[in-house]
Protein backbone atom coordinates (compact mmCIF):
# COMPACT_ATOMS: atom_id res chain seq x y z
CA UNK A 1 0.00 0.00 0.00
CA UNK A 2 1.10 3.35 -0.47
CA UNK A 3 -0.16 6.66 0.13
CA UNK A 4 1.30 10.02 -1.39
CA UNK A 5 2.70 11.97 1.69
CA UNK A 6 2.97 8.93 4.32
CA UNK A 7 5.85 6.34 4.96
CA UNK A 8 4.06 3.09 5.31
CA UNK A 9 5.63 1.32 8.29
CA UNK A 10 3.35 -1.28 9.36
CA UNK A 11 -0.38 -2.79 9.42
CA UNK A 12 -1.90 -2.26 12.72
CA UNK A 13 -5.59 -3.42 11.83
CA UNK A 14 -8.20 -4.17 9.93
CA UNK A 15 -12.05 -3.70 9.93
CA UNK A 16 -15.19 -3.84 8.31
CA UNK A 17 -14.45 -0.38 6.44
CA UNK A 18 -10.53 -0.80 5.90
CA UNK A 19 -7.35 -0.92 7.10
CA UNK A 20 -5.15 0.87 9.52
CA UNK A 21 -1.45 1.40 9.21
CA UNK A 22 0.85 3.04 11.19
CA UNK A 23 2.82 6.13 9.04
CA UNK A 24 4.69 8.48 9.25
CA UNK A 25 3.70 12.01 7.51
CA UNK A 26 6.80 13.25 4.93
CA UNK A 27 5.67 16.78 5.74
CA UNK A 28 5.92 16.92 9.62
CA UNK A 29 8.02 13.86 10.25
CA UNK A 30 5.57 12.54 13.21
CA UNK A 31 3.80 9.25 13.30
CA UNK A 32 0.13 9.07 12.35
CA UNK A 33 -2.11 6.49 12.37
CA UNK A 34 -3.06 5.67 8.31
CA UNK A 35 -6.49 4.99 8.08
CA UNK A 36 -8.07 3.72 4.08
CA UNK A 37 -10.96 3.09 2.87
CA UNK A 38 -11.04 -0.70 1.15
CA UNK A 39 -10.92 -0.54 -2.43
CA UNK A 40 -13.84 -2.80 -2.89
CA UNK A 41 -15.93 -0.76 -0.79
CA UNK A 42 -14.89 2.17 -2.12
CA UNK A 43 -17.59 1.68 -5.10
CA UNK A 44 -20.34 1.20 -2.29
CA UNK A 45 -21.40 4.30 -1.51
CA UNK A 46 -22.59 4.02 2.12
CA UNK A 47 -19.44 2.80 2.81
CA UNK A 48 -17.73 5.79 1.45
CA UNK A 49 -20.02 8.25 3.08
CA UNK A 50 -19.58 6.34 6.31
CA UNK A 51 -16.03 6.82 5.89
CA UNK A 52 -15.67 10.62 5.23
CA UNK A 53 -18.59 10.83 7.87
CA UNK A 54 -16.23 9.79 10.56
CA UNK A 55 -13.70 12.08 9.54
CA UNK A 56 -15.42 14.62 9.26
CA UNK A 57 -17.39 14.46 12.53
CA UNK A 58 -14.21 13.70 14.46
CA UNK A 59 -12.06 16.54 13.50
CA UNK A 60 -14.60 18.62 14.54
CA UNK A 61 -14.34 17.59 17.92
CA UNK A 62 -11.62 18.98 20.08
CA UNK A 63 -11.72 17.31 23.48
CA UNK A 64 -8.47 16.30 25.60
CA UNK A 65 -10.37 12.81 25.81
CA UNK A 66 -10.93 12.56 22.05
CA UNK A 67 -8.82 11.72 19.49
CA UNK A 68 -7.57 14.14 17.12
CA UNK A 69 -7.99 13.45 13.21
CA UNK A 70 -5.23 15.55 11.04
CA UNK A 71 -6.19 15.34 7.81
CA UNK A 72 -8.63 13.21 5.18
CA UNK A 73 -7.84 13.01 1.58
CA UNK A 74 -7.37 10.94 -1.91
CA UNK A 75 -4.83 9.94 -3.65
CA UNK A 76 -4.45 7.53 -6.53
CA UNK A 77 -7.79 6.41 -5.78
CA UNK A 78 -7.19 5.97 -2.39
CA UNK A 79 -9.55 7.61 0.35
CA UNK A 80 -7.31 8.18 3.64
CA UNK A 81 -7.75 9.53 6.93
CA UNK A 82 -4.72 10.26 8.89
CA UNK A 83 -4.99 10.65 12.97
CA UNK A 84 -3.01 11.05 15.97
CA UNK A 85 -0.97 7.55 17.10
CA UNK A 86 -1.75 6.51 20.21
CA UNK A 87 1.19 4.46 21.67
CA UNK A 88 -0.84 3.01 24.94
CA UNK A 89 -2.99 0.55 24.14
CA UNK A 90 -6.58 -0.35 24.22
CA UNK A 91 -8.75 -0.10 26.90
CA UNK A 92 -9.76 -4.48 25.61
CA UNK A 93 -5.82 -5.09 26.51
CA UNK A 94 -5.45 -4.01 29.47
CA UNK A 95 -9.02 -4.91 31.69
CA UNK A 96 -7.25 -8.22 32.29
CA UNK A 97 -3.96 -6.40 33.94
CA UNK A 98 -6.56 -5.33 36.05
CA UNK A 99 -7.94 -1.46 37.60
CA UNK A 100 -8.11 -0.24 40.93
CA UNK A 101 -11.32 0.99 42.04
CA UNK A 102 -9.91 4.50 42.02
CA UNK A 103 -8.19 4.04 38.47
CA UNK A 104 -11.80 2.33 37.04
CA UNK A 105 -13.73 5.36 38.22
CA UNK A 106 -11.26 7.48 36.43
CA UNK A 107 -11.47 5.78 33.03
CA UNK A 108 -15.53 5.74 32.62
CA UNK A 109 -15.48 9.85 34.13
CA UNK A 110 -12.74 10.58 31.65
CA UNK A 111 -14.59 8.71 28.59
CA UNK A 112 -18.13 9.95 30.22
CA UNK A 113 -16.95 13.45 29.95
CA UNK A 114 -16.09 13.02 26.23
CA UNK A 115 -19.17 11.42 25.33
CA UNK A 116 -20.80 14.65 27.14
CA UNK A 117 -19.31 17.08 25.19
CA UNK A 118 -19.83 14.59 21.82
CA UNK A 119 -23.45 14.53 22.72
CA UNK A 120 -23.49 18.11 23.38
CA UNK A 121 -22.08 19.08 19.31
CA UNK A 122 -24.98 15.92 18.33
CA UNK A 123 -22.76 13.34 17.63
CA UNK A 124 -23.94 10.19 19.24
CA UNK A 125 -21.06 7.73 19.08
CA UNK A 126 -23.02 4.20 19.12
CA UNK A 127 -19.86 1.95 19.24
CA UNK A 128 -18.56 2.70 22.90
CA UNK A 129 -16.21 -0.64 23.39
CA UNK A 130 -13.31 -1.56 25.22
CA UNK A 131 -11.42 -1.65 21.85
CA UNK A 132 -12.61 1.88 20.86
CA UNK A 133 -11.17 3.29 24.35
CA UNK A 134 -7.42 4.03 23.26
CA UNK A 135 -4.44 5.09 25.91
CA UNK A 136 -1.55 7.52 25.51
CA UNK A 137 1.30 6.80 27.14
CA UNK A 138 0.66 8.88 30.53
CA UNK A 139 -2.33 6.73 30.49
CA UNK A 140 -5.20 9.50 29.48
CA UNK A 141 -7.79 7.63 28.24
CA UNK A 142 -9.06 8.77 24.51
CA UNK A 143 -12.46 7.78 22.81
CA UNK A 144 -11.94 6.83 19.08
CA UNK A 145 -13.59 5.37 16.15
CA UNK A 146 -16.57 6.84 15.27
CA UNK A 147 -17.57 5.39 12.22
CA UNK A 148 -20.71 4.86 12.83
CA UNK A 149 -21.20 8.14 14.69
CA UNK A 150 -24.72 9.42 14.07
CA UNK A 151 -25.11 13.58 13.69
CA UNK A 152 -28.56 13.94 15.87
CA UNK A 153 -28.56 17.49 13.61
CA UNK A 154 -28.73 15.44 10.27
CA UNK A 155 -31.93 14.72 8.99
CA UNK A 156 -30.55 12.02 6.42
CA UNK A 157 -29.41 9.85 8.48
CA UNK A 158 -26.37 6.95 7.03
CA UNK A 159 -28.89 4.02 8.46
CA UNK A 160 -32.14 3.52 8.53
CA UNK A 161 -34.37 2.65 11.39
CA UNK A 162 -34.28 -0.84 11.89
CA UNK A 163 -30.73 -1.33 11.04
CA UNK A 164 -28.52 -1.91 14.11
CA UNK A 165 -24.93 -1.31 14.58
CA UNK A 166 -22.50 -1.54 16.87
CA UNK A 167 -21.21 -4.37 19.23
CA UNK A 168 -23.44 -6.57 20.55
CA UNK A 169 -21.42 -7.08 23.42
CA UNK A 170 -22.30 -3.11 24.35
CA UNK A 171 -25.37 -2.45 23.12
CA UNK A 172 -27.88 -1.02 24.56
CA UNK A 173 -31.75 -2.57 24.62
CA UNK A 174 -32.92 0.55 22.27
CA UNK A 175 -29.83 0.20 19.86
CA UNK A 176 -30.70 -3.95 19.59
CA UNK A 177 -34.36 -3.27 19.12
CA UNK A 178 -33.48 -1.03 16.50
CA UNK A 179 -35.07 1.85 17.77
CA UNK A 180 -34.20 5.69 17.35
CA UNK A 181 -31.32 6.34 20.06
CA UNK A 182 -30.12 9.10 21.71
CA UNK A 183 -26.86 9.66 23.69
CA UNK A 184 -28.19 7.81 26.86
CA UNK A 185 -27.40 4.76 24.48
CA UNK A 186 -23.96 5.37 24.81
CA UNK A 187 -23.80 5.55 28.60
CA UNK A 188 -25.32 1.75 28.60
CA UNK A 189 -22.41 0.79 26.21
CA UNK A 190 -20.20 2.48 28.88
CA UNK A 191 -21.86 0.87 31.83
CA UNK A 192 -20.87 -2.59 30.46
CA UNK A 193 -17.71 -1.18 30.09
CA UNK A 194 -17.17 -0.21 33.88
CA UNK A 195 -18.90 -3.85 35.12
CA UNK A 196 -16.26 -5.42 32.66
CA UNK A 197 -13.59 -3.38 34.20
CA UNK A 198 -14.22 -3.92 37.78
CA UNK A 199 -15.08 -7.84 37.17
CA UNK A 200 -12.96 -8.93 34.11
CA UNK A 201 -15.73 -10.46 32.75
CA UNK A 202 -18.94 -9.28 30.26
CA UNK A 203 -22.01 -9.41 31.98
CA UNK A 204 -23.86 -10.93 28.94
CA UNK A 205 -21.79 -13.98 27.32
CA UNK A 206 -23.11 -15.94 24.21
CA UNK A 207 -22.20 -17.44 21.46
CA UNK A 208 -24.42 -15.49 19.17
CA UNK A 209 -25.30 -11.90 18.47
CA UNK A 210 -29.14 -12.74 18.94
CA UNK A 211 -28.12 -14.76 22.57
CA UNK A 212 -26.50 -11.54 23.58
CA UNK A 213 -28.69 -8.97 22.18
CA UNK A 214 -31.93 -10.94 23.58
CA UNK A 215 -29.92 -10.62 27.09
CA UNK A 216 -29.42 -7.21 26.87
CA UNK A 217 -32.97 -6.36 26.06
CA UNK A 218 -34.73 -8.94 28.78
CA UNK A 219 -31.81 -9.74 31.30
CA UNK A 220 -31.05 -7.87 35.08
CA UNK A 221 -29.05 -5.99 35.51
CA UNK A 222 -25.97 -7.54 36.85
CA UNK A 223 -25.11 -7.37 40.05
CA UNK A 224 -21.72 -6.33 41.33
CA UNK A 225 -19.37 -8.59 43.82
CA UNK A 226 -19.50 -7.86 47.63
CA UNK A 227 -16.24 -5.85 47.89
CA UNK A 228 -17.87 -2.89 44.71
CA UNK A 229 -21.32 -3.20 46.16
CA UNK A 230 -20.73 0.54 46.99
CA UNK A 231 -21.08 1.14 43.33
CA UNK A 232 -24.19 -0.95 41.97
CA UNK A 233 -26.23 2.13 41.63
CA UNK A 234 -23.97 3.66 39.12
CA UNK A 235 -23.97 0.84 37.55
CA UNK A 236 -28.00 0.85 38.09
CA UNK A 237 -28.08 4.19 37.00
CA UNK A 238 -26.22 3.61 33.48
CA UNK A 239 -27.45 0.57 32.93
CA UNK A 240 -30.90 0.70 33.10
CA UNK A 241 -33.17 -0.87 30.57
CA UNK A 242 -35.33 1.43 29.90
CA UNK A 243 -33.82 4.48 28.87
CA UNK A 244 -35.49 7.04 30.69
CA UNK A 245 -34.53 5.40 34.32
CA UNK A 246 -30.63 6.23 32.97
CA UNK A 247 -28.82 8.98 33.44
CA UNK A 248 -30.40 11.53 31.36
CA UNK A 249 -26.82 12.63 30.56
CA UNK A 250 -22.85 11.78 30.18
CA UNK A 251 -22.35 14.62 32.49
CA UNK A 252 -24.59 13.28 34.94
CA UNK A 253 -22.63 10.21 35.53
CA UNK A 254 -19.37 12.89 35.78
CA UNK A 255 -20.96 14.71 38.28
CA UNK A 256 -21.92 11.33 40.00
CA UNK A 257 -18.52 9.95 39.99
CA UNK A 258 -17.16 13.34 41.01
CA UNK A 259 -19.56 13.35 44.25
CA UNK A 260 -18.86 9.85 45.27
CA UNK A 261 -14.99 10.68 45.19
CA UNK A 262 -15.23 13.63 47.40
CA UNK A 263 -17.08 11.87 49.98
CA UNK A 264 -14.48 9.51 49.81
CA UNK A 265 -11.90 11.82 50.30
CA UNK A 266 -13.64 13.50 53.17
CA UNK A 267 -14.13 10.57 54.72
CA UNK A 268 -10.41 9.63 54.36
CA UNK A 269 -9.55 13.09 55.72
CA UNK A 270 -11.43 13.06 58.60
CA UNK A 271 -9.93 9.63 59.53
CA UNK A 272 -6.65 10.99 58.89
CA UNK A 273 -7.19 14.43 61.57
CA UNK A 274 -8.66 11.99 63.70
CA UNK A 275 -5.78 9.81 64.11
CA UNK A 276 -3.35 12.55 63.74
CA UNK A 277 -5.50 14.03 66.69
CA UNK A 278 -4.99 10.44 68.66
CA UNK A 279 -1.11 10.55 68.10
CA UNK A 280 -0.89 14.28 69.56
CA UNK A 281 -2.91 13.14 72.77
CA UNK A 282 -0.81 12.58 75.90
CA UNK A 283 -0.06 8.84 77.10
CA UNK A 284 -3.01 7.82 78.67
CA UNK A 285 -5.54 10.95 78.19
CA UNK A 286 -8.11 8.49 76.11
CA UNK A 287 -8.20 6.21 79.85
CA UNK A 288 -8.71 9.08 81.73
CA UNK A 289 -11.11 10.51 79.78
CA UNK A 290 -13.21 7.45 79.46
CA UNK A 291 -12.69 6.84 83.38
CA UNK A 292 -13.92 10.27 83.80
CA UNK A 293 -17.06 10.12 81.35
CA UNK A 294 -18.26 6.76 83.37
CA UNK A 295 -17.50 8.68 86.77
CA UNK A 296 -19.76 11.70 85.51
CA UNK A 297 -22.79 9.09 84.26
CA UNK A 298 -22.28 6.99 87.51
CA UNK A 299 -23.03 10.59 89.90
CA UNK A 300 -25.96 11.43 87.60
CA UNK A 301 -27.58 8.04 87.97
CA UNK A 302 -26.81 7.60 92.20
CA UNK A 303 -28.62 11.63 92.24
CA UNK A 304 -31.46 9.91 90.00
CA UNK A 305 -32.34 7.15 92.60
CA UNK A 306 -31.70 9.87 95.74
CA UNK A 307 -34.68 11.74 94.23
CA UNK A 308 -37.02 9.05 92.90
CA UNK A 309 -36.33 5.77 95.41
CA UNK A 310 -37.57 7.42 98.70
CA UNK A 311 -40.87 9.47 97.20
CA UNK A 312 -42.32 7.41 94.99
CA UNK A 313 -41.39 3.53 95.18
CA UNK A 314 -43.70 3.07 98.07
CA UNK A 315 -46.48 5.85 97.09
CA UNK A 316 -47.01 4.02 93.78
CA UNK A 317 -47.41 0.64 95.41
CA UNK A 318 -50.07 2.49 98.11
CA UNK A 319 -51.48 3.87 95.21
CA UNK A 320 -52.07 1.02 93.14
CA UNK A 321 -53.07 -1.00 96.03
CA UNK A 322 -55.10 1.03 97.80
CA UNK A 323 -56.87 1.55 93.61
CA UNK A 324 -57.10 -2.18 93.91
CA UNK A 325 -58.94 -2.55 96.96
CA UNK A 326 -61.45 -0.12 96.52
CA UNK A 327 -62.80 -2.14 93.26
CA UNK A 328 -66.19 -3.38 93.27
CA UNK A 329 -67.18 -6.24 93.71
CA UNK A 330 -65.26 -7.62 96.43
CA UNK A 331 -63.09 -10.74 96.41
CA UNK A 332 -61.28 -12.87 99.45
CA UNK A 333 -58.14 -13.81 98.56
CA UNK A 334 -57.81 -17.53 99.52
CA UNK A 335 -54.30 -19.87 98.63
CA UNK A 336 -52.84 -17.76 95.79
CA UNK A 337 -55.58 -19.14 92.84
CA UNK A 338 -57.25 -15.35 92.71
CA UNK A 339 -59.89 -15.06 95.56
CA UNK A 340 -63.08 -16.60 96.58
CA UNK A 341 -66.36 -14.95 97.32
CA UNK A 342 -67.63 -14.85 100.50
CA UNK A 343 -71.82 -15.87 101.27
CA UNK A 344 -74.00 -13.60 100.54
CA UNK A 345 -71.89 -12.32 97.57
CA UNK A 346 -74.37 -13.47 94.60
CA UNK A 347 -75.10 -10.60 92.13
CA UNK A 348 -78.97 -9.60 92.67
CA UNK A 349 -79.35 -9.11 89.01
CA UNK A 350 -77.87 -13.06 88.22
CA UNK A 351 -79.96 -14.30 90.94
CA UNK A 352 -82.92 -12.50 89.74
CA UNK A 353 -82.84 -12.33 86.14
CA UNK A 354 -84.38 -16.49 85.80
CA UNK A 355 -81.87 -16.96 83.30
CA UNK A 356 -80.02 -20.11 82.74
CA UNK A 357 -77.26 -20.82 84.75
CA UNK A 358 -74.94 -22.45 81.90
CA UNK A 359 -75.47 -19.34 79.96
CA UNK A 360 -74.95 -16.80 82.53
CA UNK A 361 -70.91 -18.67 82.66
CA UNK A 362 -70.34 -18.39 79.42
CA UNK A 363 -71.42 -15.11 79.22
CA UNK A 364 -69.20 -14.01 82.21
CA UNK A 365 -66.47 -15.89 80.77
CA UNK A 366 -66.75 -14.53 77.18
CA UNK A 367 -66.75 -11.15 78.65
CA UNK A 368 -63.72 -11.70 81.25
CA UNK A 369 -62.01 -13.10 78.14
CA UNK A 370 -62.77 -10.18 76.09
CA UNK A 371 -61.43 -7.94 78.44
CA UNK A 372 -58.16 -10.27 79.11
CA UNK A 373 -57.57 -9.86 75.60
CA UNK A 374 -58.00 -6.28 75.67
CA UNK A 375 -55.43 -5.56 78.63
CA UNK A 376 -58.89 -4.19 80.66
CA UNK A 377 -57.50 -6.51 83.76
CA UNK A 378 -58.72 -4.96 86.58
CA UNK A 379 -59.68 -1.35 85.54
CA UNK A 380 -62.14 0.43 84.55
CA UNK A 381 -64.67 -0.36 87.64
CA UNK A 382 -66.87 -2.81 87.20
CA UNK A 383 -66.03 -3.95 83.20
CA UNK A 384 -62.63 -5.62 83.81
CA UNK A 385 -61.50 -9.01 83.64
CA UNK A 386 -61.09 -9.71 87.21
CA UNK A 387 -64.51 -7.77 87.74
CA UNK A 388 -66.56 -10.78 85.66
CA UNK A 389 -64.01 -13.51 86.38
CA UNK A 390 -65.23 -12.79 90.48
CA UNK A 391 -68.50 -12.67 89.32
CA UNK A 392 -67.64 -16.23 87.86
CA UNK A 393 -66.17 -17.37 91.00
CA UNK A 394 -70.05 -17.80 92.70
CA UNK A 395 -71.22 -20.20 89.71
CA UNK A 396 -68.02 -21.87 88.42
CA UNK A 397 -65.01 -21.58 90.69
CA UNK A 398 -62.43 -24.29 88.60
CA UNK A 399 -63.24 -21.24 85.46
CA UNK A 400 -63.13 -18.66 87.62
CA UNK A 401 -59.79 -20.04 89.14
CA UNK A 402 -58.14 -20.31 85.71
CA UNK A 403 -59.35 -16.99 84.64
CA UNK A 404 -57.09 -15.40 87.82
CA UNK A 405 -54.35 -17.35 86.52
CA UNK A 406 -54.24 -15.64 83.35
CA UNK A 407 -54.82 -12.34 84.63
CA UNK A 408 -51.70 -12.80 87.10
CA UNK A 409 -49.54 -14.10 83.82
CA UNK A 410 -50.86 -11.36 81.88
CA UNK A 411 -49.59 -8.94 84.66
CA UNK A 412 -46.18 -10.62 84.30
CA UNK A 413 -46.12 -9.79 80.65
CA UNK A 414 -46.77 -6.16 80.89
CA UNK A 415 -44.16 -6.29 83.65
CA UNK A 416 -41.56 -7.87 82.04
CA UNK A 417 -42.04 -5.42 79.38
CA UNK A 418 -41.86 -2.17 81.16
CA UNK A 419 -38.87 -3.73 82.90
CA UNK A 420 -37.13 -4.31 79.75
CA UNK A 421 -37.85 -0.94 78.98
CA UNK A 422 -36.12 0.79 82.44
CA UNK A 423 -39.69 1.74 83.06
CA UNK A 424 -39.38 0.29 86.86
CA UNK A 425 -42.05 2.65 88.05
CA UNK A 426 -44.81 0.87 85.56
CA UNK A 427 -43.21 -2.55 86.48
CA UNK A 428 -43.45 -2.37 90.09
CA UNK A 429 -47.54 -1.82 89.63
CA UNK A 430 -47.92 -4.54 87.67
CA UNK A 431 -46.13 -6.66 89.84
CA UNK A 432 -48.44 -5.53 92.96
CA UNK A 433 -51.53 -5.95 90.89
CA UNK A 434 -50.66 -9.23 89.75
CA UNK A 435 -49.98 -10.53 93.28
CA UNK A 436 -53.23 -9.19 94.11
CA UNK A 437 -54.67 -11.53 91.77
CA UNK A 438 -52.61 -14.20 92.10
CA UNK A 439 -50.36 -13.73 95.39
CA UNK A 440 -48.67 -16.85 94.58
CA UNK A 441 -48.23 -16.32 91.13
CA UNK A 442 -43.98 -17.34 90.44
CA UNK A 443 -43.05 -15.18 87.61
CA UNK A 444 -44.62 -12.29 89.51
CA UNK A 445 -42.49 -13.23 92.67
CA UNK A 446 -39.18 -13.61 90.95
CA UNK A 447 -39.32 -10.21 89.55
CA UNK A 448 -40.77 -9.23 92.63
CA UNK A 449 -37.68 -10.35 94.08
CA UNK A 450 -35.17 -9.01 91.42
CA UNK A 451 -36.52 -5.71 91.61
CA UNK A 452 -35.66 -5.99 95.25
CA UNK A 453 -32.34 -6.82 95.09
CA UNK A 454 -32.11 -4.44 92.52
CA UNK A 455 -33.02 -1.53 94.79
CA UNK A 456 -30.87 -2.84 97.73
CA UNK A 457 -28.07 -2.93 95.51
CA UNK A 458 -28.39 0.77 94.10
CA UNK A 459 -29.00 1.88 98.22
CA UNK A 460 -25.55 -0.02 99.01
CA UNK A 461 -23.88 1.26 96.22
CA UNK A 462 -25.06 4.60 97.52
CA UNK A 463 -23.74 4.13 100.74
CA UNK A 464 -20.53 2.85 99.56
CA UNK A 465 -20.03 6.15 97.49
CA UNK A 466 -20.51 8.76 100.07
CA UNK A 467 -18.71 6.62 102.40
CA UNK A 468 -16.10 6.28 100.57
CA UNK A 469 -16.01 2.47 100.30
CA UNK A 470 -16.81 1.74 96.56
Amino acid sequence: MEVQGFEIKKTIGRGGMGTAYLAIQESLGRQVVLKTMNTAQAEQTDFLERFLNEGRIVAALRHPHIITIFDIGATDDVVYMSMEYIEGGDLKDRIPLGFTINQALSVIENVASALHYAHGQGVIHRDVKPANILFSVDANPLLSDFGIAKQTTVDAELTSTGTILGSPFYMSPEQAEGQQVDGRTDIYSLGIIFYEILTGERPYPGDSAIKIIVQHIQSPIPALPDEFKAYQQLLNLMLAKNREDRFETAGDVVAYIQEMQDKAERASRAAAEHANLAAQRPKGFDSFLSTYKRTLALVAMIFIIVGAYGGFYYYTQSVAITSFATRTPPANVNDGAGGTAGAGQTDGKLASSGANEEDVVKALEWLAQTRLKQDKLTEPAADNAHYYYSRLLQLDQERAQGGFVQIAERFVVLAEKEFSASNFRQAQTYITLGLQVQPTNKGLLALQSFIDTRDRSALENLVDFFTGNG
